[in-house]
């Protein structure tokens, strides 16, 4: 997707990759990384998404990088959070206690802001960029966050040939292709979501693999 197509999906209200609450897997499995209260967690492409909240809740920093500023807005709103607005460099950067999101590019996102980074939480980031990109984002990714930082990331397998991107499908295979040289992947749970989201089966799905990684930087053994 070109970045107009992003923006032009936020402002005709078509979100069907917005979850209604907090991601149950964020839940069950982020204890299973260790974090401190005031750790940083990162959240590449992070929309308007309620994991935001829960996170921040928990006592963590939260940094959020979004390129639609009416996915920003809306979810300082919809929490009932007040926001103090300063440019940061190149992004406009939106903050309430501990929670920063900045607004812009994110290849553009500057390495100091996530010098403190423990952890990178990715639900929906890698599955939208289509397979010409996703090398790149994750070169990036690796770019601006410091050596030892684990992720969290939550993946969607399906026969592409019968429904098109976004979100993309990314197989086991190619998690492993693009991050194993850096990484220790863990398979945490895998699971057929179909049943949880119709319309994908009425656009022609016959099946839809929901997939969670724990991501281990090898220099941590």
């Amino acid at each position: 997707m070109k970045p107009a197509d992003w923006l032009d999906r936020w402002k005709q209200n078509r979100i069907g990759f917005h979850e209604p609450g907090v991601n149950t897997y964020l839940r069950q499995y982020l204890p299973a990384f260790n974090l401190e209260p005031g750790d940083t967690i990162f959240l590449p492409l992070c929309g308007k998404a309620h994991d935001i909240a829960w996170l921040a809740q928990q006592g963590f920093q939260v940094v959020g990088v979004e390129l639609s500023g009416i996915a920003i807005e809306a979810f300082f709103s919809e929490q009932g959070l007040h926001y103090l607005q300063s440019e940061s460099g190149k992004f406009l950067l939106r903050k309430s206690g501990n929670i920063s999101l900045y607004q812009g590019d994110y290849f553009d996102f500057p390495q100091e802001v996530l010098t403190e980074c423990k952890l990178i939480y990715d639900r929906a980031s890698l599955i939208a960029f289509d397979l010409g990109d996703r090398g790149r984002y994750c070169e990036y990714l690796r770019s601006i966050t410091p050596p030892q930082t684990d992720m969290l990331l939550i993946t969607l397998d399906y026969d592409q040939t019968q429904m098109d991107g976004p979100p993309f499908a990314v197989s086991r295979t190619e998690v492993e292709q693009l991050y194993r040289s850096h990484y220790q992947l863990e398979e945490l749970v895998s699971n057929d979501v179909l049943d949880e989201r119709p319309r994908w089966r009425e656009r022609g799905l016959t099946a839809l693999t929901e997939t969670v990684f724990r991501l281990r930087e090898t220099k941590h053994q």
